[in-house]
């Protein structure tokens, strides 16, 4: 089977992250301006540096969650991967996630660097399929779960009407969208059917010749073959490396969560705990889905509303930097070295076959 190809190229990376820096630094400016001004920038030096280290490493503790969770998968397929290789695919991974639209490249990526690790294309898909799976359905649950622990303690949780609605279709369509990830990862051959009618089209076979759309396809049922093969090994052979994934998923998002819990209390502010972690989640069900690159500027727009009931005013500003400034921009930074580092090592251990496995049966 013929390497997939990468799935964003150099020039599209470097304009993808420029474009998101750009978007967000500008969202930044203006909620510093709106906000706290000079008396702001001012409260961004007296940030209790203990606090503001701990959820640094809580921001470090995700990569690393996320880099055991691939290695587990790989393993449970009886493939090899070593923890520093894990790593960089995770950080990477990240990266173009922080630079495409609905945090849409990460996963691809990742698929092609285990690729050419040695995996095959079809359970490399079925790892990062089923690691992204399992990591959404982990953010549903705990979302909610702060919320619905906020309403039966009978503790007053307002919203602006036209936040609550907006919150609510989020959640639908961040539902809908998980759905259908589950529906094609149950029965991966209706991607082939989807997609042999769109290619048979007739205005698409005058783009795409019928020989290139017959090759495509039967390439792509190739790799569905060792997709569904893979994910029958997780299901009926691999379950407790399906557990110990959730878990570890639950616990990278409750950390997520807590970080702004961190930071207000590193600003002197003692928030409402439930409401903030229940916030966090919200902001991170809705931030899926933002339609620029790494969500830049709708996420920070994003913060300020929804923290804006909680966080005082004038330290409004100062929070959404900091936490953009924690679980973007250090991740974009972080990322970028990993990416530069998978494209120089990448073909290392392919090419003594360690990461090779047989098909499972």
């Amino acid at each position: 089977m013929a390497e997939p190809k990468t799935p964003r190229s150099t020039k599209s990376l470097v304009r993808g992250a420029a474009g998101a820096v750009l978007a967000s630094a500008f969202a930044i400016f203006v909620i510093m301006r709106l906000t706290g001004g000079r008396e702001g920038w001012a409260s961004l030096f007296r940030v209790d540096p203990v606090s503001l280290g701990v959820a640094g490493s809580l921001v470090a503790a995700g990569w690393v969650l996320e880099a055991v969770r691939i290695e587990m998968l790989v393993r449970a397929l009886g493939g090899r991967l070593g923890f520093m290789s894990a790593l960089r695919i995770a950080l990477a991974g990240a990266f173009v996630a922080c630079v495409t639209p609905f945090d849409t490249g990460g996963e691809p990526l990742q698929v092609y660097l285990l690729h050419r690790q040695g995996i095959g294309a079809g359970e490399s898909t079925a790892v990062v399929a089923v690691k992204t799976i399992v990591s959404s359905l982990a953010r549903l649950g705990l979302a909610l779960v702060f919320p619905v622990w906020y309403i039966v303690g009978r503790r007053s949780w307002d919203l602006p009407g036209r936040l609550e609605a907006a919150l609510f279709v989020g959640l639908v369509l961040y539902v809908l969208v998980l759905a259908l990830i589950g529906f094609f990862a149950l029965y991966p051959e209706s991607v082939g059917a989807v997609l042999r009618r769109v290619l048979r089209n007739r205005r698409v076979s005058k783009i795409i010749p019928a020989h290139a759309a017959d090759s495509f396809l039967e390439k792509l049922k190739a790799e569905v073959a060792g997709f569904r093969a893979a994910s029958r090994t997780f299901v009926r052979e691999r379950r407790p490396a399906l557990v110990a994934v959730s878990t570890l998923s639950l616990l990278s998002w409750a950390m997520a969560f807590f970080i702004p819990v961190l930071l207000l209390r590193g600003l002197g502010v003692d928030p409402p705990f439930a409401q903030t972690m229940g916030i966090a989640g919200i902001f991170y069900l809705a931030a899926a889905y933002a339609p620029t690159p790494g969500s830049s500027g709708a996420a920070e727009a994003s913060l300020a509303v929804l923290f804006g009931a909680i966080v005082p005013f004038r330290l409004l500003g100062v929070f959404v930097l900091l936490w953009r400034g924690l679980t973007y921009y250090l991740t974009l930074l972080v990322g970028a070295v990993a990416v530069a580092a998978s494209y120089l090592h990448g073909g290392t251990r392919r090419s003594n076959g360690d990461g090779r496995r047989k098909s499972p049966g």
